[in-house]
Protein backbone atom coordinates (compact mmCIF):
# COMPACT_ATOMS: atom_id res chain seq x y z
CA UNK A 1 0.00 0.00 0.00
CA UNK A 2 1.05 3.67 -1.12
CA UNK A 3 2.06 6.16 1.47
CA UNK A 4 0.40 9.65 0.49
CA UNK A 5 3.82 11.27 -0.22
CA UNK A 6 4.56 8.25 -2.72
CA UNK A 7 1.29 8.58 -4.35
CA UNK A 8 1.94 12.08 -5.23
CA UNK A 9 5.33 12.21 -6.38
CA UNK A 10 4.16 9.56 -8.73
CA UNK A 11 1.14 11.52 -9.38
CA UNK A 12 3.74 14.19 -10.55
CA UNK A 13 6.10 12.14 -12.51
CA UNK A 14 3.16 10.81 -14.23
CA UNK A 15 1.96 14.32 -15.05
CA UNK A 16 5.56 15.35 -15.82
CA UNK A 17 6.32 12.88 -18.30
CA UNK A 18 2.42 13.03 -19.82
CA UNK A 19 3.07 16.89 -20.71
CA UNK A 20 6.25 16.25 -22.52
CA UNK A 21 4.89 13.94 -24.55
CA UNK A 22 1.52 15.93 -25.12
CA UNK A 23 2.36 19.24 -24.44
CA UNK A 24 4.56 20.35 -28.44
CA UNK A 25 1.71 18.77 -30.09
CA UNK A 26 -1.27 20.41 -28.47
CA UNK A 27 0.55 24.19 -29.02
CA UNK A 28 0.77 23.25 -32.24
CA UNK A 29 -3.12 22.56 -32.84
CA UNK A 30 -3.57 26.08 -30.78
CA UNK A 31 -0.89 27.27 -33.90
CA UNK A 32 2.00 27.96 -30.93
CA UNK A 33 5.30 26.47 -32.50
CA UNK A 34 9.20 26.88 -32.25
CA UNK A 35 11.80 27.37 -29.22
CA UNK A 36 11.13 31.30 -28.42
CA UNK A 37 10.79 32.46 -25.20
CA UNK A 38 7.25 33.10 -25.21
CA UNK A 39 6.26 29.54 -26.74
CA UNK A 40 8.55 28.21 -23.10
CA UNK A 41 6.94 30.52 -20.68
CA UNK A 42 3.71 29.35 -21.64
CA UNK A 43 4.54 26.06 -21.85
CA UNK A 44 5.90 26.09 -18.24
CA UNK A 45 2.94 28.24 -17.21
CA UNK A 46 0.12 25.40 -18.93
CA UNK A 47 2.73 22.98 -17.09
CA UNK A 48 2.25 24.96 -13.48
CA UNK A 49 -1.46 25.55 -14.18
CA UNK A 50 -2.30 21.95 -14.88
CA UNK A 51 0.21 20.33 -12.38
CA UNK A 52 -1.30 22.62 -9.35
CA UNK A 53 -4.87 21.73 -10.59
CA UNK A 54 -4.53 17.94 -9.93
CA UNK A 55 -2.05 18.66 -7.04
CA UNK A 56 -5.15 21.01 -5.51
CA UNK A 57 -7.83 18.11 -6.12
CA UNK A 58 -5.85 15.29 -4.60
CA UNK A 59 -4.84 17.51 -1.47
CA UNK A 60 -8.57 18.65 -1.50
CA UNK A 61 -9.62 14.74 -1.23
CA UNK A 62 -6.88 14.29 1.62
CA UNK A 63 -8.15 17.56 3.49
CA UNK A 64 -11.28 15.66 3.16
CA UNK A 65 -10.26 12.19 4.10
CA UNK A 66 -8.27 13.44 6.96
CA UNK A 67 -11.29 15.64 8.35
CA UNK A 68 -13.04 12.77 8.53
CA UNK A 69 -10.37 10.39 10.32
CA UNK A 70 -9.63 13.65 12.79
CA UNK A 71 -13.64 13.83 13.67
CA UNK A 72 -13.41 9.94 14.12
CA UNK A 73 -10.20 10.50 16.50
CA UNK A 74 -12.13 12.83 18.35
CA UNK A 75 -15.05 11.50 18.94
CA UNK A 76 -13.57 8.07 20.02
CA UNK A 77 -11.51 10.24 22.40
CA UNK A 78 -14.57 11.76 23.78
CA UNK A 79 -16.18 8.36 24.54
CA UNK A 80 -13.08 7.25 25.61
CA UNK A 81 -12.70 10.20 28.04
CA UNK A 82 -16.11 9.64 29.42
CA UNK A 83 -15.48 5.97 29.77
CA UNK A 84 -12.60 6.63 31.46
CA UNK A 85 -14.71 9.26 33.71
CA UNK A 86 -17.10 6.64 34.38
CA UNK A 87 -14.61 4.19 34.87
CA UNK A 88 -12.86 6.41 37.59
CA UNK A 89 -16.50 7.63 39.18
CA UNK A 90 -17.79 3.60 39.72
CA UNK A 91 -14.18 2.66 40.97
CA UNK A 92 -15.06 5.49 43.69
CA UNK A 93 -18.27 5.14 44.25
CA UNK A 94 -18.22 0.98 45.11
CA UNK A 95 -17.30 -0.50 47.88
CA UNK A 96 -15.20 -3.33 45.79
CA UNK A 97 -11.29 -2.51 44.38
CA UNK A 98 -11.63 -2.94 40.50
CA UNK A 99 -8.60 -4.47 38.71
CA UNK A 100 -6.75 -4.51 34.87
CA UNK A 101 -4.44 -6.85 34.24
CA UNK A 102 -2.09 -6.51 30.84
CA UNK A 103 -0.56 -9.94 31.06
CA UNK A 104 1.61 -8.71 27.96
CA UNK A 105 2.91 -5.99 30.22
CA UNK A 106 2.89 -7.99 33.47
CA UNK A 107 1.20 -4.68 34.70
CA UNK A 108 -1.82 -4.37 37.07
CA UNK A 109 -3.99 -1.13 37.22
CA UNK A 110 -5.61 -0.58 40.28
CA UNK A 111 -9.06 1.28 40.80
CA UNK A 112 -8.74 4.17 43.58
CA UNK A 113 -10.92 1.77 45.86
CA UNK A 114 -7.41 0.14 46.64
CA UNK A 115 -6.52 3.02 49.34
CA UNK A 116 -9.37 3.67 50.64
CA UNK A 117 -10.56 -0.16 51.27
CA UNK A 118 -6.72 -1.64 51.75
CA UNK A 119 -4.85 1.75 52.37
CA UNK A 120 -1.93 1.09 49.52
CA UNK A 121 -1.36 3.98 47.35
CA UNK A 122 0.15 2.76 44.01
CA UNK A 123 -2.71 2.22 41.68
CA UNK A 124 -0.09 0.36 38.97
CA UNK A 125 2.40 -2.31 39.84
CA UNK A 126 3.73 -5.35 38.84
CA UNK A 127 1.11 -8.44 39.41
CA UNK A 128 4.08 -10.09 41.92
CA UNK A 129 2.88 -7.09 43.99
CA UNK A 130 -0.49 -8.42 44.62
CA UNK A 131 0.44 -11.96 44.88
CA UNK A 132 3.41 -10.86 47.91
CA UNK A 133 -0.05 -8.95 49.60
CA UNK A 134 -2.24 -12.39 50.16
CA UNK A 135 -1.89 -14.01 53.09
CA UNK A 136 1.09 -16.71 53.49
CA UNK A 137 -1.53 -19.51 54.69
CA UNK A 138 -3.55 -18.93 51.75
CA UNK A 139 -1.02 -17.92 48.81
CA UNK A 140 -0.38 -21.79 47.47
CA UNK A 141 -3.84 -22.52 46.88
CA UNK A 142 -4.65 -18.98 45.34
CA UNK A 143 -2.08 -19.39 43.56
CA UNK A 144 -2.00 -23.57 41.93
CA UNK A 145 -5.80 -22.28 41.36
CA UNK A 146 -5.32 -19.36 39.32
CA UNK A 147 -2.94 -21.38 37.36
CA UNK A 148 -4.78 -24.01 36.49
CA UNK A 149 -7.67 -21.58 35.20
CA UNK A 150 -4.86 -20.27 33.16
CA UNK A 151 -3.58 -23.39 31.63
CA UNK A 152 -7.62 -24.78 30.67
CA UNK A 153 -8.18 -21.40 28.96
CA UNK A 154 -11.42 -22.81 28.41
CA UNK A 155 -13.51 -20.40 30.80
CA UNK A 156 -13.94 -16.60 31.16
CA UNK A 157 -14.54 -16.44 34.94
CA UNK A 158 -12.87 -16.99 37.69
CA UNK A 159 -13.53 -16.93 41.66
CA UNK A 160 -11.77 -17.54 44.83
CA UNK A 161 -11.97 -16.14 48.53
CA UNK A 162 -9.01 -15.64 50.33
CA UNK A 163 -7.49 -13.04 53.25
CA UNK A 164 -5.16 -10.05 52.33
CA UNK A 165 -3.01 -8.20 54.32
CA UNK A 166 -3.57 -4.37 53.64
CA UNK A 167 -0.89 -1.41 54.51
CA UNK A 168 -0.70 -0.99 57.93
CA UNK A 169 -0.67 -5.01 58.79
CA UNK A 170 -4.44 -5.76 59.38
CA UNK A 171 -6.05 -8.99 57.96
CA UNK A 172 -9.20 -8.61 55.55
CA UNK A 173 -10.80 -11.07 53.76
CA UNK A 174 -12.08 -10.47 50.31
CA UNK A 175 -13.75 -12.61 47.52
CA UNK A 176 -11.58 -12.01 44.14
CA UNK A 177 -13.54 -12.22 40.40
CA UNK A 178 -12.11 -11.85 37.30
CA UNK A 179 -12.86 -12.15 33.49
CA UNK A 180 -10.97 -13.34 31.24
CA UNK A 181 -10.68 -11.47 27.64
CA UNK A 182 -8.55 -13.58 24.33
CA UNK A 183 -7.27 -12.13 21.56
CA UNK A 184 -8.06 -13.59 17.98
CA UNK A 185 -6.18 -17.05 18.17
CA UNK A 186 -7.61 -17.68 21.82
CA UNK A 187 -4.72 -16.58 23.47
CA UNK A 188 -5.32 -14.58 27.23
CA UNK A 189 -4.11 -11.31 26.56
CA UNK A 190 -5.97 -9.23 29.97
CA UNK A 191 -7.79 -9.82 32.57
CA UNK A 192 -10.50 -7.35 34.07
CA UNK A 193 -11.87 -8.33 37.67
CA UNK A 194 -12.67 -6.76 41.12
CA UNK A 195 -12.00 -7.37 44.85
CA UNK A 196 -15.14 -7.12 47.14
CA UNK A 197 -14.11 -6.90 51.00
CA UNK A 198 -16.47 -9.60 52.80
CA UNK A 199 -14.27 -9.36 56.22
CA UNK A 200 -17.36 -8.45 57.91
CA UNK A 201 -19.77 -11.46 56.96
CA UNK A 202 -16.95 -13.86 57.67
CA UNK A 203 -16.77 -12.56 60.69
CA UNK A 204 -20.82 -12.76 61.07
CA UNK A 205 -20.51 -16.47 59.73
CA UNK A 206 -17.65 -17.26 62.05
CA UNK A 207 -20.15 -16.02 64.78
CA UNK A 208 -23.14 -17.54 63.23
CA UNK A 209 -20.96 -20.87 63.32
CA UNK A 210 -20.26 -20.40 67.69
CA UNK A 211 -23.54 -19.69 67.77
CA UNK A 212 -24.85 -23.02 66.11
CA UNK A 213 -22.29 -25.18 68.26
CA UNK A 214 -23.78 -23.43 71.39
CA UNK A 215 -27.41 -23.73 70.44
CA UNK A 216 -26.18 -27.65 69.07
CA UNK A 217 -24.61 -28.16 72.53
CA UNK A 218 -27.82 -26.60 74.38
CA UNK A 219 -30.22 -28.44 72.80
CA UNK A 220 -28.13 -31.82 73.44
CA UNK A 221 -28.38 -30.27 77.28
CA UNK A 222 -31.79 -29.69 76.97
CA UNK A 223 -32.76 -33.14 75.20
CA UNK A 224 -31.01 -34.81 78.36
CA UNK A 225 -32.67 -32.93 80.85
CA UNK A 226 -35.99 -33.18 78.77
CA UNK A 227 -35.50 -37.15 78.87
CA UNK A 228 -34.42 -37.62 83.03
CA UNK A 229 -37.58 -34.71 83.46
CA UNK A 230 -39.98 -37.27 81.62
CA UNK A 231 -37.92 -40.28 83.21
CA UNK A 232 -38.28 -38.76 86.53
CA UNK A 233 -42.38 -37.84 85.94
CA UNK A 234 -42.81 -41.28 84.60
CA UNK A 235 -41.33 -43.12 88.21
CA UNK A 236 -42.55 -39.96 90.13
CA UNK A 237 -46.27 -40.69 89.10
CA UNK A 238 -45.78 -44.74 89.48
CA UNK A 239 -43.94 -44.52 93.28
CA UNK A 240 -46.82 -41.34 94.40
CA UNK A 241 -49.30 -43.38 93.30
CA UNK A 242 -48.94 -46.72 95.45
CA UNK A 243 -49.11 -44.58 98.82
CA UNK A 244 -52.34 -43.24 97.62
CA UNK A 245 -53.62 -46.01 96.88
CA UNK A 246 -52.64 -47.69 100.54
CA UNK A 247 -54.30 -44.35 101.66
CA UNK A 248 -57.62 -44.57 100.10
CA UNK A 249 -58.02 -48.80 100.82
CA UNK A 250 -56.73 -48.00 104.58
CA UNK A 251 -59.35 -44.58 105.23
CA UNK A 252 -61.91 -47.29 102.99
CA UNK A 253 -61.56 -49.68 105.64
CA UNK A 254 -61.84 -47.58 108.92
CA UNK A 255 -64.86 -46.03 107.40
CA UNK A 256 -66.21 -49.80 107.16
CA UNK A 257 -64.88 -51.61 109.98
CA UNK A 258 -65.64 -48.46 112.22
CA UNK A 259 -68.59 -46.61 110.73
CA UNK A 260 -70.90 -47.25 113.90
CA UNK A 261 -68.10 -45.66 116.17
CA UNK A 262 -67.26 -42.33 114.26
CA UNK A 263 -69.44 -39.37 114.90
CA UNK A 264 -70.35 -37.42 111.97
CA UNK A 265 -67.32 -35.21 112.13
CA UNK A 266 -65.23 -38.35 111.98
CA UNK A 267 -67.15 -39.15 108.98
CA UNK A 268 -66.59 -36.26 107.51
CA UNK A 269 -62.72 -36.52 108.34
CA UNK A 270 -62.43 -39.46 106.28
CA UNK A 271 -63.96 -38.39 103.01
CA UNK A 272 -62.29 -35.34 102.87
CA UNK A 273 -59.08 -37.30 103.02
CA UNK A 274 -60.39 -39.91 100.81
CA UNK A 275 -61.46 -37.19 98.41
CA UNK A 276 -57.84 -35.26 98.75
CA UNK A 277 -56.17 -38.66 97.77
CA UNK A 278 -58.12 -39.46 94.75
CA UNK A 279 -57.48 -35.36 93.22
CA UNK A 280 -54.06 -36.25 94.03
CA UNK A 281 -54.26 -39.38 92.15
CA UNK A 282 -56.05 -37.43 89.00
CA UNK A 283 -53.11 -34.81 89.17
CA UNK A 284 -50.29 -37.15 89.30
CA UNK A 285 -52.43 -39.07 85.89
CA UNK A 286 -52.72 -35.69 84.36
CA UNK A 287 -49.22 -34.48 84.84
CA UNK A 288 -48.01 -37.67 83.56
CA UNK A 289 -50.06 -36.95 80.47
CA UNK A 290 -48.90 -33.56 80.32
CA UNK A 291 -45.24 -34.88 80.39
CA UNK A 292 -46.09 -36.95 77.03
CA UNK A 293 -47.26 -34.10 75.09
CA UNK A 294 -45.19 -33.96 71.90
CA UNK A 295 -43.84 -37.62 72.04
CA UNK A 296 -46.53 -38.72 70.08
CA UNK A 297 -44.97 -42.16 67.85
CA UNK A 298 -48.20 -41.83 65.78
CA UNK A 299 -47.96 -41.61 61.71
CA UNK A 300 -49.21 -38.43 60.21
CA UNK A 301 -52.37 -39.83 58.05
CA UNK A 302 -55.69 -38.40 56.80
CA UNK A 303 -58.29 -37.93 59.15
CA UNK A 304 -61.25 -36.69 58.96
CA UNK A 305 -62.35 -34.39 61.62
CA UNK A 306 -66.12 -34.83 61.30
CA UNK A 307 -65.58 -38.14 62.42
CA UNK A 308 -62.79 -37.59 65.02
CA UNK A 309 -65.62 -35.22 66.76
CA UNK A 310 -68.36 -37.69 66.43
CA UNK A 311 -65.96 -39.76 68.84
CA UNK A 312 -65.10 -37.36 70.83
CA UNK A 313 -69.49 -36.00 71.11
CA UNK A 314 -69.80 -40.03 72.04
CA UNK A 315 -66.89 -39.97 74.95
CA UNK A 316 -69.37 -36.83 76.64
CA UNK A 317 -72.89 -39.04 75.69
CA UNK A 318 -73.68 -39.03 79.45
CA UNK A 319 -73.11 -35.59 79.93
CA UNK A 320 -74.23 -34.03 76.69
CA UNK A 321 -77.62 -36.33 77.52
CA UNK A 322 -77.67 -34.86 80.90
CA UNK A 323 -77.00 -31.29 80.08
CA UNK A 324 -79.03 -31.36 77.36
CA UNK A 325 -76.09 -30.16 75.11
CA UNK A 326 -76.28 -29.27 71.71
CA UNK A 327 -72.91 -29.19 69.88
CA UNK A 328 -72.64 -28.23 66.14
CA UNK A 329 -70.58 -28.16 63.37
CA UNK A 330 -69.73 -27.11 59.84
CA UNK A 331 -68.49 -29.57 57.36
CA UNK A 332 -64.78 -30.15 58.45
CA UNK A 333 -61.87 -30.34 56.24
CA UNK A 334 -59.98 -33.93 56.23
CA UNK A 335 -56.50 -33.19 57.02
CA UNK A 336 -53.10 -34.53 57.41
CA UNK A 337 -51.65 -35.27 60.96
CA UNK A 338 -51.68 -37.41 64.12
CA UNK A 339 -54.76 -38.10 65.35
CA UNK A 340 -54.30 -38.51 69.32
CA UNK A 341 -52.72 -34.98 69.72
CA UNK A 342 -55.91 -33.08 67.51
CA UNK A 343 -58.61 -35.62 69.37
CA UNK A 344 -56.65 -34.55 72.64
CA UNK A 345 -57.09 -31.03 71.91
CA UNK A 346 -60.98 -31.01 70.67
CA UNK A 347 -61.24 -33.51 73.92
CA UNK A 348 -60.74 -30.56 76.08
CA UNK A 349 -61.97 -27.52 74.22
CA UNK A 350 -65.43 -29.83 73.93
CA UNK A 351 -65.53 -30.57 77.38
CA UNK A 352 -64.57 -27.42 78.85
CA UNK A 353 -67.49 -25.73 76.82
CA UNK A 354 -70.00 -28.34 78.46
CA UNK A 355 -68.38 -28.07 81.82
CA UNK A 356 -68.64 -24.27 82.72
CA UNK A 357 -72.14 -24.11 81.02
CA UNK A 358 -74.74 -21.66 82.34
CA UNK A 359 -76.92 -22.54 85.23
CA UNK A 360 -80.45 -24.00 84.16
CA UNK A 361 -79.41 -23.33 80.59
CA UNK A 362 -78.84 -25.81 78.06
CA UNK A 363 -74.81 -25.85 76.66
CA UNK A 364 -74.46 -24.65 73.24
CA UNK A 365 -71.07 -25.72 71.12
CA UNK A 366 -70.43 -24.63 67.76
CA UNK A 367 -67.34 -25.65 65.93
CA UNK A 368 -66.31 -24.12 63.03
CA UNK A 369 -63.01 -23.57 60.24
CA UNK A 370 -61.92 -21.50 58.30
CA UNK A 371 -59.31 -21.89 55.33
CA UNK A 372 -56.08 -19.68 55.58
CA UNK A 373 -53.94 -20.88 52.54
CA UNK A 374 -51.26 -22.96 54.05
CA UNK A 375 -53.18 -23.28 57.59
CA UNK A 376 -56.80 -23.91 58.99
CA UNK A 377 -58.19 -22.27 61.62
CA UNK A 378 -60.37 -23.75 63.69
CA UNK A 379 -63.18 -22.64 66.51
CA UNK A 380 -64.82 -23.68 69.42
CA UNK A 381 -67.57 -21.93 70.49
CA UNK A 382 -70.04 -21.31 73.50
CA UNK A 383 -72.93 -20.06 75.19
CA UNK A 384 -71.04 -20.62 78.96
CA UNK A 385 -69.83 -18.56 82.26
CA UNK A 386 -67.20 -16.50 79.93
CA UNK A 387 -64.06 -15.30 81.13
CA UNK A 388 -62.87 -12.21 82.41
CA UNK A 389 -60.27 -10.81 79.18
CA UNK A 390 -57.65 -9.94 81.73
CA UNK A 391 -57.39 -14.04 82.47
CA UNK A 392 -57.02 -14.63 78.74
CA UNK A 393 -53.30 -15.76 79.06
CA UNK A 394 -52.67 -17.30 82.20
CA UNK A 395 -55.88 -19.85 81.92
CA UNK A 396 -53.34 -21.39 79.38
CA UNK A 397 -50.26 -21.44 82.16
CA UNK A 398 -50.56 -25.34 83.89
CA UNK A 399 -52.31 -25.64 87.06
CA UNK A 400 -53.87 -22.50 86.66
CA UNK A 401 -57.87 -22.46 88.00
CA UNK A 402 -60.18 -19.51 87.99
CA UNK A 403 -62.87 -21.16 90.15
CA UNK A 404 -62.47 -23.29 93.52
CA UNK A 405 -62.62 -26.97 92.97
CA UNK A 406 -65.84 -27.39 95.06
CA UNK A 407 -67.27 -25.40 92.07
CA UNK A 408 -65.83 -27.05 88.95
CA UNK A 409 -63.62 -29.88 89.13
CA UNK A 410 -60.37 -30.69 87.21
CA UNK A 411 -56.49 -30.38 87.27
CA UNK A 412 -55.79 -27.01 85.44
CA UNK A 413 -53.55 -28.91 83.20
CA UNK A 414 -56.80 -29.23 79.76
CA UNK A 415 -55.72 -26.01 78.19
CA UNK A 416 -51.96 -26.17 78.68
CA UNK A 417 -51.92 -29.62 77.01
CA UNK A 418 -53.55 -28.03 74.01
CA UNK A 419 -51.19 -25.38 74.13
CA UNK A 420 -48.28 -27.24 73.94
CA UNK A 421 -49.76 -29.68 71.48
CA UNK A 422 -50.75 -26.84 69.06
CA UNK A 423 -47.49 -24.41 69.17
CA UNK A 424 -45.10 -28.07 69.32
CA UNK A 425 -46.79 -28.37 65.57
CA UNK A 426 -46.26 -24.86 64.73
CA UNK A 427 -49.42 -23.36 65.49
CA UNK A 428 -50.99 -21.05 67.54
CA UNK A 429 -54.34 -20.89 69.71
CA UNK A 430 -55.83 -17.82 71.37
CA UNK A 431 -58.92 -17.10 73.48
CA UNK A 432 -61.94 -14.38 73.33
CA UNK A 433 -64.03 -13.94 75.63
CA UNK A 434 -66.49 -11.91 77.99
CA UNK A 435 -68.06 -12.82 81.48
CA UNK A 436 -71.53 -13.94 81.14
CA UNK A 437 -71.01 -13.67 77.29
CA UNK A 438 -69.34 -17.07 76.40
CA UNK A 439 -65.82 -17.94 75.09
CA UNK A 440 -64.51 -18.66 71.19
CA UNK A 441 -61.45 -20.54 71.39
CA UNK A 442 -59.65 -20.23 68.35
CA UNK A 443 -55.92 -22.62 67.20
CA UNK A 444 -54.46 -23.11 63.80
CA UNK A 445 -53.18 -26.42 62.21
CA UNK A 446 -50.14 -26.38 59.35
CA UNK A 447 -52.18 -28.15 56.44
Amino acid sequence: MYKPSSKIISIYLAVGILWILISDRSFAYFGFTGDSILFQTLKGSAFIVISGFVFWIMLRRYENKNQKYLNKLKSTAEELMLSNKRYTVVTKATNNIIWDWDFKKDKVIWGESLKRILGYPDLENHSSWWTDKIHPEDKARVAQKFDKFLETANKEKWSDEYRIITETGTIKHVYDRGYLLFNKKRKAIRMIGSLEDITERKVNEQRLKELNIQINKRVEELALSNAELEQFAYIASHDLQEPLRMITRFLSEIQRKYDDKLDDKGKEYIHYAVDGAHRMRNLILDLLEYSKVGKFDQEIEEIDLNTLIEEVTTYNEAFIKESKAVIKWDNLPIINNRKTPLQLVFQNLIGNALKYHKTAIAPEIMITHEDMGNQWLFSVSDNGIGIDPMFNEKIFVIFQRLHAKNEYSGTGIGLAMCKKIIEGQGGRIWLKSEEGQGSTFYFTVSK
